[in-house]
């Protein structure tokens, strides 16, 4: 089958639909992700995307079974999602009613996956299942634990994929960054946010007056966000403990 046009039949537009395990495609995708045949890769894909009854659950079912078996290199997860990507924007759209009543019914699901994978899978699930649009509280939660382990960067990038911004301090945000000189990557968090782009320009101008000591900024972060981490320690440590009998 031609994966430029997965869809099925040819005549009548329907997409024929056999009800495959996700996970058995999945098998069947690491096998050939091995081979490094990737036109065979991509068509086996194609060809099991159609044939899943819910190809977002079946995404969703195939990466939470990867979950602690990421290794490093190139991810076959991320490679996946990015297949699948392409393949929904070639599908006929769905009816925008029952698209919005899916995608709610998976979003807290996804949300769930991304926490718990790689920043490579950050665009394409976000793309998939709108994640931009999903309960912000959660994402929120997964930024501020991202930042209180010190991966700055990837936090600033996905509270900038997810449009995150107006909801998260800028200040706390963009200093780590500006401290490893990554200018561009905190022009890039403010970029379409006026008032945070004055908010920005003002705290780098304060760094100008006379007197400041760029040493009291790094210091001030690096205690603030190893007391977070310290304290989020703490509280995992008292909920494991058990209740003591009365």
């Amino acid at each position: 089958m031609d994966p430029g046009d997965p869809t099925g039949d040819p005549t009548t537009g329907e997409r024929r639909c056999t009800g495959q395990d996700p996970l058995l495609l999945l098998q069947a995708l690491q096998t050939l992700w091995s081979t490094r045949e990737r036109q065979q890769l991509q068509e086996e894909a194609w060809r099991g995307f159609a044939a899943l009854d819910d190809p977002l659950a079946g995404l969703l079912d195939m990466l939470e079974s990867c979950r602690g078996r990421r290794g490093e290199g190139p991810s076959l997860e991320a490679w996946i999602s990015r297949q699948l990507q392409c393949w929904l924007q070639a599908q006929p759209c769905p009816s925008p009613a029952q698209h919005s009543l899916r995608l709610k019914q998976l979003q807290a699901r996804a949300i769930r996956v991304l926490t718990e994978s790689p920043p490579s899978l950050v665009a394409p699930l976000t793309s998939i299942f709108q994640l931009q649009d999903a309960d912000r509280s959660c994402l929120l939660v997964h930024v501020h634990r991202l930042h209180q382990e010190g991966r700055f960067r990837e936090a600033v990038m996905l509270g900038t994929t997810l449009k995150l911004q107006p909801e998260l301090d800028v200040e706390k945000m963009s200093v780590p960054l500006l401290l490893q000189d990554k200018v561009a990557l905190v022009e890039r968090y403010v970029a379409g946010f006026p008032d945070l782009q004055r908010r920005l320009l003002a705290l780098m101008d304060s760094w100008c007056q006379p007197g400041f000591d760029i040493k009291d900024v790094a210091s001030y972060h690096v205690t603030a966000a190893g007391a977070a981490a310290s304290g989020e320690e703490r509280l995992g440590l008292a909920a494991a403990q058990p209740s003591s009998p009365k």
